[in-house]
């Protein structure tokens, strides 16, 4: 997406003015329908990214492909899919997403499982609304993409170990967020129109979409996204500095959030992984490979995890092992390794 992915490969696709950008989406939609009926048997719904309905020129062609479980299960190769049907001179796969050339303009193939198909054509749809909206779900500790609103819980070690699906329904993400879902189903007729809708939500706070703000991967994307570096510059021309205070400890926010979606059970699931996040922080204090190299120390790379895997598989289950090493001294410890080590 951007009309860029190409160009490492040498490929330097056109931008084109709208009535081109429709001519070439029917045509690629047409195609990729007929090539699915005809070869797959499959009939497919696909979907070109809603863009503000002034746009006069594109830099390339985002089409959503919606991948039911039918189409899914025919194990279809959509890199194979695009040489036959466009002959395209390059196929660049980013994360599932297929950029490639057609008649000298840049084509993005998503596809997005069928569940998440409405979640995906409100995210993705005027640009640079989503990632301006994920930038105010961040401050209340929750992800939002194209498959829904997410909360991420983050293990003792600070790493993202598992995501919890809140909604996939848009309605109820713009409430949540303070966007006016009743004024976006009606379309944005120009970009400031875009801007204005955002400025308009309560939570909307200038500072924390300047650049500077901004962590280091997603300062990274977004100097490449030229909305959203136009959406920079209208605030800046227009004087907008809008503060919002913002809790820093996001904590504070659970409850809020749990409120609004009581069928998830928001608390009780963070109650039970903090409780996992605990005892898996207790495991690795009592044995882990500087613990075993301590006791065996020519013991390095391969081999390591090798006897390590070893001891693990020394036990009935998991389960067994983690009550093991939750409840035994490190003697005792030392002790059944050194034997399953010697046996």
């Amino acid at each position: 997406m951007g009309g860029k992915a190409l160009n490492k490969y040498g490929v330097n696709t056109e931008r084109k003015n709208t009535e081109e950008f429709q001519r070439i989406g029917k045509s690629v939609r047409e195609t990729l329908s007929f090539m699915f009926l005809r070869k797959y048997g499959v009939n497919l719904e696909t979907a070109i990214v809603t863009c503000y309905h002034q746009k006069s020129d594109h830099g390339d062609l985002d089409l959503l492909i919606k991948m039911t479980p039918e189409i899914e299960s025919k194990n279809i190769d959509l890199r194979t899919v695009i040489q036959l049907s466009y002959l395209p001179q390059v196929i660049h796969n980013n994360g599932g997403v297929y950029s490639f050339d057609y008649q000298n303009f840049q084509v993005d193939f998503i596809p997005i499982k069928e569940y998440k198909w409405e979640t995906a054509k409100v995210y993705y749809s005027y640009d640079p609304l989503g990632n301006i909206m994920g930038k105010t779900f961040h401050k209340f500790g929750l992800s939002y993409g194209w498959d829904g609103l997410f909360y991420k819980f983050r293990n003792f070690n600070g790493r993202n170990s598992q995501n919890i699906l809140l909604t996939t329904d848009a309605g109820r993400i713009f409430k949540l967020g303070g966007y006016n879902y009743g004024r976006y189903l009606k379309g944005f007729d120009e970009l400031e129109e875009i801007f204005e809708f955002t400025i308009a939500c309560k939570y909307f706070d200038t500072e924390i979409f300047q650049m500077e703000n901004l962590k280091s991967i997603d300062k990274k994307r977004n100097r490449k996204r030229g909305s959203y570096h136009l959406f920079l510059k209208y605030l800046e021309k227009n004087s907008i500095n809008i503060r919002y205070d913002f809790h820093k400890d996001k904590e504070l926010y659970l409850s809020m959030v749990d409120e609004f979606f009581p069928e998830n059970d928001l608390l009780g699931q963070l109650y039970e992984l903090r409780m996992k996040d605990t005892e898996d922080k207790i495991l690795s204090q009592k044995f882990n490979g500087d613990i075993v190299m301590s006791w065996l120390p020519n013991l390095m790379g391969k081999e390591l995890g090798r006897v390590i895997g070893k001891f693990k598989e020394s036990f009935e289950n998991d389960e067994d092992y983690r009550e093991f090493i939750l409840n035994a001294g490190y003697d005792a410890i030392q002790e059944r390794f050194m034997n399953t080590h010697n046996d």
